[in-house]
């Protein structure tokens, strides 16, 4: 048979789907395995976003829309980029797409072609490097550290920049440590990229799940000239519960968003209507839903952090917004378990899984090894009983 196309050899399997996929595989086997792998909140999604999807359904509301997003969410998206970001997108320069994560996808394809370079800071979300390198460009890690809070600076960043970089993906508050850029930092970041005519993808999907009084900047309300340059990605998913409703957006620049659309119209064409009807009344209706889910996320995040600073040996990043935290674990890799040295991260996550029944993300997946990512959204007492078992596996390592 002829073989493939040559790009699908580029791209490999979400290690982070891959976790939760196994983990549900072992819950429909009736086994008793704890989750703190998956990216999602545990609360449900809003009762207005619920009733908005039924009433349009009974309403038949159920044909072909525009490709770009129906009408009143654009409008709804227009008015939440005004409000909350400081950003003047008009809805013919939003796309609404089939959750954030198409959003980056439709914008890395407009924008990357065979040879150019992609900015990145590492440790980062899984997808990012994947689709550069699908589309044929090459992802060029910036390294940050622990140390330095997990936030690349502007030097960095203007260090790695070649005649062949063409944007940098930047993501604040970030997945997987939940870092959060300060105005300070994102401006010079900001003039860096005007300075060298690059682009911005501002994936902003975390905005809303902040603590300790951090503050969210979109990079894009810090001046004409980056506004002219930068993608800004966000979402329905995170902030108001509704992963599984596949709703997301981009404003961007007119003929970016051009270009969004058309790609998207040979593409998905639109989201599910009852979708986009969901998430334009849960963006109208001020029912303080993030204020709600930001105050159950911060609960959790305080019993996370306590539980794992009575585990020896971890150094523990604490993050400002997301919900997630990345610690490293170097001081259990190594240690043998049947006989058997425990080496890398995914190996440790392996051991967890098997031996603790419990799911967490290798720090490999996100482009540091040596570190664990949980997910902290989820029920405190599930939390409680998944940090005793995280604590009980690695001191059971010799």
């Amino acid at each position: 048979m002829k073989p493939l196309a040559s790009r699908t050899g580029r791209i490999s399997t979400s290690q982070t789907v891959a976790v939760d996929a196994k983990y549900k595989r072992l819950k429909a086997e009736g086994k008793d395995v704890l989750s703190l792998g998956a990216g999602e909140p545990d609360l449900d999604t809003p009762e207005a976003a619920k009733r908005a999807a039924i009433e349009s359904i009974r309403q038949g509301r159920t044909k072909y829309s525009a490709v770009t997003g129906l009408p009143e969410l654009r409008e709804a998206v227009s008015a939440k980029f005004a409000r909350e970001n400081n950003l003047a997108y008009p809805p013919s320069d939003i796309v609404i797409s089939s959750g954030a994560k198409h959003a980056v996808f439709n914008a890395l394809l407009a924008l990357v072609e065979e040879g150019d370079e992609v900015l990145i800071p590492f440790p980062c979300w899984v997808t990012y490097p994947e689709l550069v390198r699908f589309l044929g460009g090459t992802p060029v890690p910036i390294p940050t550290t622990l140390e330095t809070g997990f936030r690349a600076s502007a030097a960095q960043i203007e260090a790695k920049i070649t005649s062949r970089s063409k944007l940098l993906i930047l993501n604040s508050p970030g997945n997987p440590t939940g870092a959060v850029y300060p105005e300070a930092e994102l401006r010079a970041i900001a003039e860096v990229l005007v300075r060298h005519d690059l682009y911005c993808l501002s994936d902003e999907i975390y905005e809303h799940i902040l603590y300790e009084g951090a503050r969210h900047v979109s990079i894009a309300s810090l001046g004409k000239e980056i506004f002219a340059r930068t993608l800004t990605v966000n979402g329905m998913s995170k902030a108001y519960a509704m992963t599984g409703w596949r709703i997301g957006f981009t404003g961007a620049p007119p003929a970016l968003a051009a270009a969004i659309g058309a790609i998207q119209s040979h593409g998905t064409h639109h989201p599910a209507n009852a979708s986009q009807f969901a998430a334009a009344a849960a963006l109208k209706e001020d029912s303080g839903f993030p204020a709600i889910l930001r105050a159950h996320l911060d609960t959790c995040r305080k019993i996370a952090l306590e539980g794992l600073a009575r585990i020896p040996g971890l150094k523990v990043f604490r993050p400002e917004g997301a919900f997630y935290l990345f610690f490293d674990v170097s001081a259990y890799l190594g240690k043998m378990h049947a006989g058997k040295p425990v080496r890398t991260s995914l190996e440790l996550c392996d051991y967890l899984l098997d031996t603790r029944l419990l799911a967490t993300v290798p720090g490999s997946a996100f482009g540091l090894e040596g570190y664990l990512r949980i997910s902290f959204a989820c029920d405190p007492d599930l939390l409680t009983r998944a940090l005793g078992r995280l604590s009980e596996g690695l001191l059971a390592l010799a």
